[in-house]
């Protein structure tokens, strides 16, 4: 499957791999075999390149093609150079979707990432496939936050690195061109200026990133505006535009207009494609709120039998047994009959409930197709929540008195856990 990947920036820690090879020069200078003005040569380039790589921003500007292998928790993006990589659904917190010219637009946030990932996937099967091992319902889910600021130390940084830099090559060239003891006339008089950039463009390195600007949640946006937070219901929104300055959002009276400032990519703001996913993912948002996307297949009511209504863990599983067998002869289920695309629809979905996930998959455990159960698996190894993880891990267990004992040690624990609260001194008190 071959997708448009964009990743603007992986974990912050990637962000210092390209300054590997200046800092080993100037190491190699201070402690290394040479001395004398070879090392110092040597180590005033470092010191020069070091703050030149600063000086560009090594996000991604633009897609770039990869392949998706898809696995059980997990995609696998190939072919896409430096931006090869694992995702697993257990590290995504949030996702969303947009419909494009070019097919569909599948935005996720990673839990170790500074900026969202987007995959831009041909058609809805792609995009469904994709979501299926990740976890990811029709509706989405989590959080999805946007930066359209740089960090504040950021433009005192960038012009920290040219001063440090120049003073480097300066002193470099002055050497090579006239003579050492010029060079070192220059560098003392150059000295405190390179000093004083080098301090600005490191404190820009390792400086607390920006907040975001802009973050999706269930129930609208939340916008940094130049006069504070705004909360943005999605039907609120009318109209969503670029602006010189930003992004201008057309939203009811008395506001009329909100604007999200941004900042040029060289500063740390989006690039062109940033904010197109940005723009896209939002007026999706936006026609969403007003009923005008794709509705979903809702099944639940059909497999409505299947729930516990106070069952003991044992009789329960093994009325779900009976039930599996019953559907694998094709036999109906006490007057109602199980429609096989409905348990694998209930079980698929994670949106669902854990109760009749977990049923589903019981059930499904004596269908006789060949890949069932591996389809079964790759569905609860997509599955974030660990209380439901766990408990459709026990549904699927094949020993009966087992799964039943810590399907019972599983509800005590739950009830323990919502009976009791730990309050902000760290002591234990009655829950709500």
């Amino acid at each position: 499957m071959l997708v448009g990947l964009s990743d603007p920036r992986g974990p912050k820690v990637w962000g210092f791999v390209p300054y590997g090879l200046p800092l080993f020069a100037f190491l190699f200078a201070v402690f290394g075999p040479i001395s004398g003005l070879p090392a110092t040569m040597i180590g005033l380039s470092a010191f020069g390149l070091f703050n030149v790589i600063g000086l560009f921003d090594l996000r991604q500007r633009t897609p770039r093609s990869a392949a998706l292998e898809l696995g059980p928790g997990y995609i696998d993006v190939k072919k896409a150079g430096s931006r090869n990589q694992r995702i697993h659904a257990k590290d995504i917190v949030g996702g969303t979707t947009a419909r494009t010219k070019a097919g569909l637009l599948l935005t996720l946030m990673h839990r170790n990432r500074e900026h969202p990932i987007a995959l831009e996937l041909p058609d809805e099967a792609a995009a469904g496939k994709v979501r299926h091992a990740l976890g990811i319902g029709h509706g989405g889910f989590g959080v999805i936050a946007w930066r359209t600021l740089g960090e504040g130390s950021r433009r005192s940084a960038f012009v920290g690195r040219i001063i440090a830099a120049l003073t480097a090559f300066i002193t470099i060239a002055v050497t090579l061109a006239i003579s050492a003891s010029a060079g070192t006339a220059v560098g003392f008089m150059l000295g405190l200026f390179g000093f004083v950039g080098a301090i600005l463009g490191f404190a820009g390195l390792v400086g607390p990133s920006a907040e975001p600007s802009i973050v999706m949640a269930a129930d609208g946006l939340r916008l940094r505006t130049p006069r504070g937070w705004f909360a943005l219901p999605f039907d609120a929104i009318h109209r969503v535009d670029e602006h010189p300055a930003g992004l201008a959002f057309t939203v009811p009276e008395p506001y009329r207009s909100v604007l999200v400032e941004q900042s040029s990519f060289t500063f740390g703001g989006p690039s062109a494609d940033d904010r197109h996913v940005i723009l896209s993912q939002i007026r999706a948002a936006a026609l969403r709120a007003r009923g005008m996307g794709p509705h979903k297949d809702d099944v639940t009511g059909r497999v409505d039998v299947l729930r516990r209504n106070g069952e003991t863990p044992r009789d329960w599983l093994v009325r779900l047994d009976m039930a599996g067998q019953m559907l694998a002869t094709g036999s109906g289920y006490r007057g109602n009959t199980l429609d096989l695309e409905d348990l694998w629809a209930i079980l698929e979905d994670p949106e669902a409930e854990a109760e009749l996930r977990a049923a589903a998959a019981r059930v499904l455990r004596h269908c006789r197709e060949p890949e069932a159960r591996v389809r079964i698996d790759a569905a609860v190894a997509a599955v974030r929540d660990e209380p439901t993880h766990r408990r459709m891990r026990i549904a699927v267990r094949d020993d009966l008195d087992s799964a039943s004992q810590e399907l019972a040690y599983l509800d005590a624990t739950q009830r323990t856990s919502a009976a009791m609260r730990v309050d902000a001194h760290g002591r234990v008190v009655p829950g709500h």
